[in-house]
This record gives structure tokens, C-alpha cells and sequence, in this order.
């Protein structure tokens, strides 16, 4: 479970550090513009995406100033790989384990159907608490 929680953690991350990279020369065009409403009528959307990637990437913990996206995407493309493999193991034991019980049943329906040999197992005899 906790690998699925990084994963999903770092794919958040890996997005927001995308967003907040393509559209952070919009910010700074903003910032030097002559007009910044002008610009900020024909940008606003982008400018938008921006202002919230870095929110959300300062919520994280994460430095603005020194943060390398492709660290953020090998970290991530390698828990989603341990993310694949264990779903992978997961699925395996899963029809084994389907496997074992139809085995399990099949063993014992055989031995309800043979009602004149013993059964060999430690169960303690019912008592009959009907006669007081």
C-alpha cells in the first residue's frame, strides 16, 4: 500500500513540476510586460495553471529554485515499475489462491460423499443439551 501512495504522490508531483515548468515563461513575460493586463487577458489561463502548480508544489515541500523535473520522473517511472511488479505478484497469489480453494472444495466434497469411512480429524463430540 505504501508504494501505491508514493506512487500516486509522485505523479502528483511529477505533473505539478510539469505544469509549473511549461508555463513559467508565461510568468515571466507577465512580470516584464509593458501591459499586464493585456497580457494577463490573453495568458490568464496559463498564467493560472502556473500560480496553482506553484502552490501545490509549495505545499509539497518542494524548492522552486532548485528542483529538477527529471529527478521527479525517474523517482516516479521507478515506483510505478515496483507499483506493476507487485500488482503483478498480487494478481499471481491471488489465482493461487483461487486455485487452492477450488482444490479444497473439491477434496471435501469427496469426503462428505463417503459416508461409510472414518474421518480421521480432532473434532471434540457435540453434547446434547436437549435431556436435562
Amino acid at each position: 500500500m505504501d508504494t501505491i501512495v508514493k506512487s500516486f504522490q509522485s505523479g502528483q508531483i511529477l505533473k505539478y513540476a510539469e505544469q509549473y515548468q511549461s508555463n513559467h515563461i508565461y510568468h515571466i513575460r507577465y512580470r516584464k510586460s509593458k501591459d499586464p493586463d493585456a497580457y494577463l487577458r490573453h495568458h490568464e489561463t496559463e498564467l493560472l495553471l502556473h500560480d496553482g502548480a506553484e502552490n501545490m508544489l509549495k505545499r509539497f515541500g518542494i524548492s522552486l529554485k532548485h528542483f529538477d523535473i527529471d529527478k521527479f520522473r525517474n523517482d516516479y517511472n521507478a515506483l510505478y515499475a515496483k507499483k506493476e511488479a507487485l500488482q503483478k505478484t498480487y494478481k499471481s497469489a491471488e489465482k493461487d489462491i483461487q486455485a487452492l480453494n477450488r482444490k479444497l472444495d473439491n477434496l471435501n466434497q469427496y469426503l462428505d460423499r463417503t459416508p461409510g469411512q472414518e474421518q480421521t480429524t480432532n473434532r471434540k463430540p457435540e453434547k446434547d443439551f436437549t435431556t436435562l
